[in-house]
């Protein structure tokens, strides 16, 4: 057998699989991206494909986890930190950047860019709080978020708690959770779907849906790096990458979930020694080696974005029952935080 391409091993052992979602017509299923959030629009609002019950379809899945050894159920990541018994042990730990719980309302250093953004009774953890940062999309309003921009960094971590509403729908395709960084921060990892990063300009990860939530859907990355991988038409939309371990981390609509991912940038040049890896209820679901995320060293991890985004291809929610997806306690750091 011939050696693989150094560009490719990122993505061994997995099967390549790079499908193209069709409409009725023949011609490619298209839909708005990311928050109009990296999607380039046309007169049409279209941006990249995505299969009928939400989940990406262009791009390539893989892992680094060997499900080929018979075990069917994942193990905790002994390498993180303990669980805490507080938020505010959370935010004492080392290499915290930022926290917030939204007691009281979101911190004054998040930018709000438009969207519905409340603040509603509620906790992720019993005892912890009283409210949570609720976001809401429907005719109209396709996306809310907040954004937090910091000094650059090669590594960064987020932990957050997260529960999608008991009627959340996203058969029609979402998106969610931002990280990354551009040459412009925060403004410049957006409106760039569909746009294979050329090293010095930007690189985006998402940990979002992947699939129908309530429907199997789990949690999963979305990204775009110098070394992704095109579809079957040579365009470049996000690679996907699911979990390996059974059971998956599917999410279980009206529940909250504590989902933590990381971002190690690769040495500046052309060089793939990068990383990204996810947990989910404190279980390591995710490590992929192998990213070439920038070449240009000024370019680092910026931009935090608590996004959500509906791409409604089946049609719009009615304002009057719009889905829903909260959050709360909210963590940036160098390192690893863990869950409460």
């Amino acid at each position: 057998m011939n050696a693989m391409p150094d560009r490719m091993r990122l993505f061994a052992p997995l099967v390549v699989s790079l499908l193209l979602a069709c409409s009725d017509d023949g011609e490619p299923a298209v839909e708005t991206s990311a928050a109009d959030d990296f999607a380039p629009q046309d007169e049409s609002g279209e941006g990249d494909p995505s299969s009928a019950d939400g989940s990406p379809t262009t791009g390539v899945d893989a892992s680094t986890s060997d499900p080929s050894d018979g075990s069917d159920s994942a193990a905790d990541d002994t390498t993180g930190p303990s669980p805490s018994s507080t938020f505010a042990e959370l935010c004492a730990a080392p290499g915290v950047l930022f926290c917030d719980d939204f007691e009281g309302g979101w911190d004054e250093t998040w930018i709000e860019d438009g969207g519905d953004v409340r603040i509603v009774a509620g906790a992720a953890v019993d005892g912890e709080g009283s409210e949570v940062v609720e976001l809401a999309t429907y005719d109209g309003q396709q996306s809310s978020k907040l954004l937090w921009t910091f000094p650059g960094e090669a590594e960064i971590h987020v932990r957050f708690d997260v529960q999608y509403d008991a009627a959340y729908d996203n058969t029609g395709g979402s998106h969610g959770p931002i990280l990354g960084g551009s040459a412009s921060p925060p403004w410049g990892l957006l409106g760039t779907a569909g746009i294979q990063p050329n090293g010095s300009d930007h690189f985006v990860l998402n940990f979002e849906p992947i699939g129908t939530i309530g429907q199997g859907g789990e949690l999963g990355f979305y990204a775009y790096f110098v070394n992704m991988m095109p579809d079957g038409n040579g365009d470049y939309w996000g690679n996907v990458f699911e979990s390996e371990l059974r059971p998956p981390p599917v999410v279980v609509p009206g529940q909250w979930h504590c989902a933590e991912y990381g971002l190690v940038l690769n040495t500046p040049g052309e060089t793939t020694d990068g990383r990204a890896e996810f947990w989910f209820d404190g279980v390591q679901h995710g490590d992929f080696d192998g990213f070439q995320w920038r070449t240009a060293a000024e370019l680092q991890i910026d931009t935090f974005v608590l996004d959500s985004y509906n791409h409604f291809n089946d049609g719009p929610l009615p304002a009057r029952s719009p889905n829903l997806v909260r959050y709360d306690n909210v963590v940036i750091s160098t390192q690893r935080v863990g869950c409460l």
